[in-house]
């Protein structure tokens, strides 16, 4: 949702219309309506007062106009959400013109928050003025709505009540202050926060440290690097709490000259590890430059913890470069499983067909089920195309036995055109386990609709060899979509083997089936090719019984005749009474047709 959706989202009111040109000088806007809005009322008129302000932002009149009428919306008669729908969309567009309506919600407690909401926005200097004299006069949960929106506004002015109230004896009152002085770019509001720093009261640790990133963030981009350096090195005591250890970290690391190399390796050096800052210190490992800094971290690497080494390995990997992959290929075999899982997945997503020998190795000897799927699945991601299935098919063939069949799985998890072809060859092997393993991957591919598998399978379904024929029928019998179609409908119609034509025709009726969904014209021309086809009734109930979800008047057409044969006269009924049903809407005239045509016959 754009900022305006955010602002005004969760603020459903009335229409509020700009009823004439956008440079009209007599521009008027209707705000009567909105001032009885209710919380749960229609988004509809928020959605169209969004795009009226939002098309008053160049044009001086519209924007007047719009304000005028939220600034109704704040007169006595209006519901409380119709006030808090006017001060957000105040925040927004308003001026100066609003300040006396806001000043009155600022001086009763039920109305001072929505109209902290609106001066916390409002374009206007004198917004920040009113805050601070309201706060100066007002005690209570209030204060804290005021201080959160001169935090919003930021300005210098406001360092003075904020730091007397940094110390407020209510800690959620003084937290708030202290937030807001550190998003106040000014040298008195980061002095001031550096005081309470330095102090170290504990209520204040978290809202001190945040106010304190947020100031060195500030110094750095002025160009006070010393300062800023400063800070966030003493925001890396273990005093502080973790999330702010790590941003000085991160912050250093970011604005080093070297980019953070030095500052990293003496982090990951550090005896003990510090937990907190290694995971930083390691994530910016992939934006450092230098030929030498993959070898560099890949020789600290063997010295970190377990969970540490996983995160260099997927640092490694996203640098990506010669050394890099040098590293991850040795950290196959490491003496942790979790190390060596992320070195597979990491070797698979940046390595291409020179892996593959390694990788069909860790594949075939892995100790453990989680490292031989990591295995098989980095042999399945492995760039280079072709290649790479050539490579992982001189794998497959060097192997015997058992050992063949993960590398087996694998191919049919990459597809294509090699990949089906070796499968083919496979599914026609004398071992019946290999045999069956092989056929099982090509269903696989099948699954996916490869093309250029499916040409492959045509291939061997026209060819002479007729053990790659039954192959590869099954593996076209599972298509997904109709690409295999009229394959299947040439075995269907012509196959003098009748246990080929079988076989043929359940894969038909379920690829008709999964076509059910959006039913056409040409859909039932496949239905009747299907029955056209038919040679008994065992086909025909087959063909009604996907037939009956085909919601399409012409499919409604193809199921009547068929309540003239009594060897199939019910599974007929069946499909005629649920077509009828589900076109009585669309086809009321083909649907009670067809209904009295049951009636009659019953």
């Amino acid at each position: 949702m754009n900022v305006l959706g955010q602002r005004f989202g969760c603020f459903a009111c009335a229409t509020l219309v700009i009823a004439s040109s956008a440079r009209a000088a007599d521009t008027v806007v209707q705000a009567a309506p909105a001032a009885a809005y209710e919380s749960g009322g229609d988004i509809v008129p928020v959605r169209q007062l969004e795009q009226q302000i939002r098309d008053a932002a160049g044009d001086g009149v519209r924007r007047a106009a719009c304000e005028a009428a939220l600034l109704r919306l704040l007169e006595e008669g209006s519901t409380f959400e119709a006030k808090r729908f006017a001060c957000s969309g105040l925040a927004v567009i308003g001026s100066d013109a609003s300040l006396p309506a806001l000043d009155q919600l600022l001086k009763r407690e039920e109305t001072a928050g929505i109209a902290c909401l609106a001066l916390g926005g409002l374009r206007s200097a004198q917004a920040g003025e009113r805050l601070r004299a309201a706060l100066a006069e007002t005690r209570g949960a209030v204060r804290l709505q005021l201080v959160n929106a001169l935090g919003t506004r930021a300005e210098a002015a406001s360092v003075e009540p904020l730091v007397q109230l940094a110390r407020d004896a209510d800690v959620a009152l003084a937290c708030a202050a202290v937030r807001a002085l550190g998003g106040i770019d000014a040298n008195e509001a980061r002095t001031a926060v550096a005081a309470l720093r330095r102090e170290g009261a504990p209520e204040w640790t978290e809202a001190v440290g945040a106010a304190s990133l947020r100031g060195a963030e500030q110094s750095f981009a002025c160009g006070d690097r010393a300062s800023a350096s400063a800070v966030c090195e003493a925001l890396l005591a273990p005093a502080w709490p973790v999330n702010i250890r790590r941003g000085a970290l991160s912050l250093l690391l970011r604005n080093d000259g070297d980019l953070g190399e030095q500052r990293v390796r003496t982090v990951l050096s550090a005896k003990p590890s510090d937990p907190a800052l290694v995971a930083v210190a390691i994530g910016r490992v992939p934006a450092l430059r230098g030929e030498g800094v993959s070898k560099l971290f890949g020789e600290l690497l063997p010295g970190l913890p377990p969970g540490e080494q996983v995160l260099m390995v997927e640092a490694l990997a996203a640098r990506g470069d010669a050394a890099a992959r040098s590293v991850l290929r040795a950290q196959t075999s490491a003496a942790d499983g979790a190390v060596r899982c992320a070195a597979l997945a990491a070797v698979g997503e940046i390595e291409g067909a020179t892996a593959v020998d390694m990788l069909a190795q860790a594949l075939i000897s892995a100790p453990t089920p989680d490292e031989r799927k990591m295995a098989q699945t980095a042999l399945a991601a492995l760039k280079g195309g072709e290649a790479a299935d050539r490579a992982v098919i001189d794998a497959l063939r060097t192997r015997k036995g058992d050992d063949k069949l993960p590398l087996l799985a694998v191919l049919s998890m990459r597809g294509g055109r090699l990949s089906a072809a070796e499968l083919l060859t496979q599914g026609c092997a004398s071992d019946e386990a290999l045999a069956r393993a092989a056929s099982q991957g090509l269903v696989r591919i099948a699954g996916s609709g490869d093309a250029t598998a499916l040409v492959v399978l045509q291939e061997a379904l026209a060819g002479d060899d007729t053990r790659k024929q039954e192959v590869a029928l099954r593996a076209l019998v599972a298509w997904r979509g109709l690409a295999a179609w009229d394959t299947l409908a040439k075995v269907y119609l012509n196959a003098g083997n009748e246990a080929r034509r079988t076989l043929a025709l359940r894969g038909l009726v379920r690829t008709a089936s999964e076509a059910d969904a959006a039913p056409d014209a040409s859909l039932v021309d496949r239905y009747r090719q299907l029955l056209t086809g038919a040679r008994g009734a065992d086909d025909r109930r087959l063909i009604l019984s996907v037939l009956s979800g085909a919601t399409h008047p012409d499919a409604l057409a193809l199921a009547l005749p068929l309540l003239d044969d009594p060897a199939v006269r019910p599974q007929a009924e069946e499909a005629v009474a649920r077509l009828a049903k589900a076109l009585a809407t669309t086809h009321p005239a083909a649907a009670r047709a067809a209904l009295r045509r049951l009636q009659k016959g019953n």
